[in-house]
């Protein structure tokens, strides 16, 4: 029967600790940026060595027809690995040693840490290593790691898995049963790394652990969340008096020093959520590392206060750190229109039309796209049975019309009998009649899309367009990479653009015109780079005002949204600023990506 003991739930060791963990971080980051360039230039040489500049989501095959690919491959699991070996196991060490009151040597630490990623190039550590990678990042539990910290489900795939119910129901209980295997796992790496248990063996002693303890477990938890949230708030309202009291003297920011102080504030404010954001794992990695010795060895451990000295460092820390954002303060305020320009670049696109505003894929939405604005719709186009080209996104016609068919299942007849959503209002237009009604008074941004998708398509598009003399008013896009490399080769008067999720390498120096990013994979490195190499960005898909901010304040040229009235009145609203929301957007932004 498990001790039942009582405990303080300080946290002044946790805060006694955080000059040591920053100190911890930047050195293991420093080393983590050197492993990673060397893998990521190993990766790079490989996949170059196969003929290719990047490997995306559209076309990823090739890694697997060539020893380079292969190559490629292997180092991607061992740059897997290296985060795996400084983002969790270094933490992990480190705390185990503070909860022994042993000395943090960080050398050794690392060493260990790294040694001890092995152990997840075993068949049970993969499964590991792959939760770690992709599930705990996606359904928001378990320990994962910042390579794929921001991974998610896309939207496009989520459209599909809601709209349906048997796909939305095996989601929602997939979801269930892997958050259920992240809460019982959650200590599964605490016995790989600690006590060396093989990763099954580790995970349902883990799974045990949390059973036995679980009432304990939570209050442990939410403790430390509570306490850790209060000295956050008392932390940010010390540091911030001083700004405040000038701001107070003078609200409407009048003189150079008040507007100085609030740019402090603001900066301050985003810093210390940067900290707190930082250190909030290492710190809860720290907790459930102490209440792993806990429940696994039975007996009453707790991390140890420090002698008072501890606290210079500290201080020392937090002043450098005031003055620097004072000092960063003043370099803005002389350069605020340069650093946060007024004007934005990107441009709204309605997906599939004008989005949720017009018919999908329809005459009318592609009309309503035009009413509101917009700079461009986005369409998808498929072959008929009998060689005709019509718009529809999904393969079959049974979410849009109620017919489980597929366009290359149908005649045209057949499909224009088809009543759109339930009303004879819409019917499945042509590629020619979308063509006609779009005119030059938008641009069509054409989707090759399903099966059909294949070098016919590309040449009875490139035909279509150029009857009309629409080449500056069409772009054909799609996933198919090998598409878009044959239309950029044979009709390089045509604009292009490939669509991609997932992205590694110069995705910049894809042959394409646009650059069609994933919200995920468009970073402010993958925009930059492609800029660089003369491409345009637009992104697909972000629909909630929150992501829409996000990409008309980036610097993409282009968002493809299904909420397009919405997108329209934010760039409005983003267009009017006064210098103090340019300040605080400016920040949102650099927190969002």
């Amino acid at each position: 029967m498990r001790k039942i003991y009582k405990k303080n739930h300080q946290i002044m060791p946790y805060i006694q600790a955080i000059p040591e963990i920053l100190i911890y971080k930047a050195v293991s980051n420093i080393i983590l940026l050197i492993l990673v360039e060397v893998l990521k230039r190993l990766m790079m040489w490989a996949v170059y060595r196969t003929g290719r500049v990047a490997v995306s989501s559209g076309d990823f095959a090739f890694l697997f027809k060539s020893p380079y690919g292969w190559i490629a491959i292997l180092t991607s699991f061992i740059l897997c690995a290296v985060y795996i070996a400084f983002d969790i196991n270094v933490i992990i060490n480190y705390a185990g040693e503070k909860v022994k009151e042993r000395p943090t040597v960080l050398w050794k630490i690392l060493l260990e840490s790294m040694a001890e990623s092995a152990r997840f190039f075993t068949p049970g550590g993969l499964l590991v290593l792959l939760y770690s990678l992709i599930i705990a990042p996606v359904f928001g539990v378990g320990m994962s790691i910042s390579l794929t910290k921001d991974l998610y489900v896309p939207n496009f795939i989520s459209e599909v898995i809601k709209s349906n119910v048997w796909y939305n129901t095996s989601y929602i209980l997939f979801s269930i049963m892997m958050i259920a295997i992240g809460a019982l796992g959650i200590f599964t790496i605490h016995g790989m790394v600690i006590d060396h248990v093989p990763a099954v063996k580790s995970f349902f002693m883990s799974a045990k652990i949390v059973i036995n303890n679980f009432f304990d477990l939570i209050k442990e938890l939410v403790i430390f969340l509570v306490k850790y949230t209060m000295v956050y708030i008392a932390f940010l309202i010390f540091i911030l008096i001083i700004p405040a009291l000038i701001l107070i003297i003078d609200p409407f920011m009048y003189t150079y020093f008040s507007r100085l102080a609030l740019i402090t504030a603001v900066l301050i404010g985003f810093f210390e959520l940067l900290a707190s954001a930082s250190l909030y794992v290492p710190l809860l990695t720290m907790k459930l590392t102490e209440l792993y010795y806990k429940y696994a060895e039975n007996v009453p451990v707790s991390l140890q206060s420090k002698p008072v000295e501890n606290y210079k460092k500290m201080a020392v820390m937090i002043i450098l750190a005031y003055l620097c954002c004072w000092g960063v303060s003043y370099v803005v305020q002389e350069n605020f229109d340069e650093l946060f320009p007024a004007e934005l670049t990107a441009d709204v696109i309605g997906h599939r039309g004008a989005g949720t505003e017009g018919g999908e894929n329809t005459i009318s939405g592609i009309k309503k796209a035009i009413e509101l604005g917009c700079y461009g719709a986005e369409i998808d186009v498929q072959r008929t049975k009998d060689g005709y080209y019509i718009l529809n996104h999904d393969n079959t016609f049974k979410r849009v019309a109620g017919v489980n068919m597929a366009p290359s299942e149908m005649t045209l007849n057949e499909i224009k009998e088809l009543n759109l959503n339930g009303s004879d209002r819409d019917k499945v237009p042509t590629i020619e009649e979308a063509l006609d009604a779009s005119g030059k008074n938008i641009v069509l941004f054409i989707e090759l899309k399903g099966n059909t998708a294949d070098r016919q398509m590309c040449d009875d598009m490139v035909n279509l367009i150029k009857e009309r003399h629409l080449e500056d008013y069409c772009v054909l896009i799609s996933l198919k990479y090998n598409l878009i490399e044959y239309i950029e080769d044979r009709y390089p008067e045509i604009q292009t653009g490939y669509l991609a999720f997932i992205t590694l390498g110069n995705v910049g120096a894809l042959n394409c015109d646009y650059l069609g990013l994933e919200e995920e994979a468009a970073t402010p490195s993958a925009i930059t780079a492609a800029h660089e190499n003369g491409r345009k960005v637009m992104v697909w898909t972000p629909n909630s005002a929150m992501s829409q901010k996000r990409f008309l304040m980036s610097d993409a040229d282009a968002i493809i949204t299904d909420q397009t009235s919405q997108a329209n009145s934010l760039f409005d609203q983003l267009q009017d600023r006064d210098e103090v929301q340019r300040l605080f957007d400016a920040f949102y932004y650099a927190w969002t990506r």
